[in-house]
């Protein structure tokens, strides 16, 4: 049944946007707007804590695999279980994704009681392990599938145990937000699945360089001492890691998600180092 006190407020969609927005301003890296979405979250929804990023995930076929994992409001201790849970256990061995790997919805919203039972969960490894070591407990889980299929964007806010749970108004708070936010991922905000130039070689790091800066592949050659075959290779190495099929849309997609800004994070060509 809904009450007046489960509906959103005028004020939490304002705070919701405006939350968006900071992120859409960070848009271009995935860590920094994830932990700023995380550290808005906690404080727009009241968590001591919150986990989230970016995975994989094509349900109910395939595990979980997680591409970014930000965690904020960890102590140092916290941190280095999140680590743990991260390399040793991961989301595939977490109960409440094992609940949710048969949930096809594309936007789910759930506490940790609405899927996994108290006696499974306080005898699994992720309770003993990770979180009852750093006192916490509760979660609000959310999941959304970004367009496309195939990658999920995922947020865990967190609360100690004893601590009030997750009522039904930061519930659907949450799905409004992560709802909103959700449909932006892979547009204005960079997903955490995306392929990104610091993923390639320094040569393939190279080669972009000089095709952002307007060589030809025989200029390109010329320019790095090489043959125009190898460059050939380079530039199809280049095509297959962002998903493109011509020069003009990886010039198009690298000025849209590198930016100008991004261009002098990338190495120096041999004639310019």
């Amino acid at each position: 049944m809904t009450t007046k006190s489960n509906l959103l407020r005028f004020q939490d969609v304002r705070d919701a946007y405006r939350l968006i927005g900071e992120c859409r301003d960070l848009g271009s890296d995935p860590a920094m707007w994830h932990r700023r979405m995380l550290e808005g979250l906690c404080r727009l929804i009241g968590a001591r804590a919150a986990t989230g990023g970016g995975a994989r995930w094509s349900r109910p076929d395939r595990d979980i695999e997680p591409t970014l994992a930000i965690d904020v409001g960890l102590d140092l201790r916290g941190q280095e279980l999140y680590g743990a849970y991260m390399r040793d256990l991961g989301p595939r061995g977490d109960p409440i994704f094992q609940a949710l790997q048969h949930v096809s919805d594309r936007l789910v919203v759930c506490t940790r009681r609405q899927v996994v039972s108290d006696s499974a969960w306080y005898r699994s490894a992720a309770w003993n392990d990770y979180r009852r070591p750093i006192d916490i407990d509760n979660q609000l889980t959310s999941v959304y599938e970004t367009p496309g299929g195939g990658a999920v964007s995922v947020i865990a806010l967190l609360r100690a145990p004893g601590e009030r749970e997750f009522s039904s108004r930061e519930q659907r708070l949450l799905r409004f937000f992560h709802g909103e936010l959700g449909r932006l991922i892979g547009r204005s905000l960079v997903g955490a699945t995306e392929p990104r130039p610091d993923g390639l070689s320094p040569r393939l790091q190279q080669t972009l360089t000089c095709l952002l800066e307007g060589d030809s592949e025989k200029q390109l050659a010329a320019r790095l001492d090489l043959s125009q075959a190898t460059i050939h290779q380079y530039v199809t190495a280049l095509y297959r890691h962002f998903g493109v099929r011509s020069r003009a849309q990886l010039l198009a997609l690298a000025i849209k998600r590198i930016g100008r800004a991004g261009w002098s994070q990338l190495p120096p060509t041999l004639e310019d180092a």
